[in-house]
């Protein structure tokens, strides 16, 4: 099973899912930080940070995203701690945004995809049939990261506000979650795959599985793993 250009996934995951927190808590934290502390201090810390995780990742270069895309984000800090210019500092969000898009579209590389290796991350036993629904998916996360990072580099260069960080923040989390919650939906009535969750039993009666050619694929395959694994069926 080929799974974005040979990565180890839970390398490719763990960088996902870290710069997907760090672009969450950052717009808040770092307008804090900066009035407190001034530009050039904040600059001066996340350069020494970005510096250090660089060097400790540098050889984990499968990921779908080059060295050269990962070191970019340390100009922005660098930069804020050459002039003391607040909208460097502000930039970064997008850069995490950016790489995020990298990321994505980079595991799209040797016909897998990075949430293909979720999907097989929370369950080892997933069927190949998965495969086009998870690409497709993570093109789509692709192209949010990109406009995300397109609108998050206007507020950053803009005007100056006090309403950067709240206006970020939200960029950041709300496009994200809607996307999030869309994408459960549609592929719980795509797939029709169903557990024991409340909401699960709910989706059921929505989507019923035997409705639909895909979701009696997934109920025979679901039975057919079942009955390998010796359970008794669902």
């Amino acid at each position: 099973m080929a799974s974005g250009r040979g990565a180890r996934p839970g390398f490719a995951l763990t960088l996902a899912g870290a710069g997907m927190l760090v672009a969450v808590g950052y717009p808040i934290a770092a307008a804090r930080a900066v009035e407190a502390f001034g530009s050039r201090a904040v600059g001066a810390t996340l350069l020494g940070v970005g510096v250090l995780s660089l060097a400790l990742t540098a050889r984990r270069s499968a990921t779908g995203v080059s060295l050269w895309l990962r070191g970019l984000p340390l100009a922005l800090p660098g930069l804020a701690l050459a002039t003391g210019d607040v909208r460097f500092v502000q930039l970064v969000p997008a850069a995490i945004e950016g790489i995020l898009c990298g990321l994505f579209l980079g595991s799209l590389r040797g016909g897998g995809s990075i949430l293909e290796q979720a999907a097989r991350t929370l369950e080892p036993f997933a069927p190949d049939f998965i495969r086009p629904y998870c690409r497709k998916a993570t093109g789509v996360f692709a192209a949010l990261f990109a406009l995300q990072a397109v609108v998050l580099s206007a507020l950053a260069l803009g005007e100056p506000r006090p309403d950067w960080a709240r206006d970020a923040s939200f960029w950041v989390i709300a496009p994200t979650v809607a996307c999030t919650a869309v994408e459960f939906l549609v592929r719980k009535a795509w797939f029709r795959n169903y557990s024991d969750t409340p909401w699960d039993r709910v989706l059921r009666v929505l989507f019923p599985p035997e409705k639909t050619a895909q979701g009696r694929r997934s109920l025979e395959w679901i039975r057919q793993k079942r009955a390998e694994l010796g359970l008794p069926p669902p």
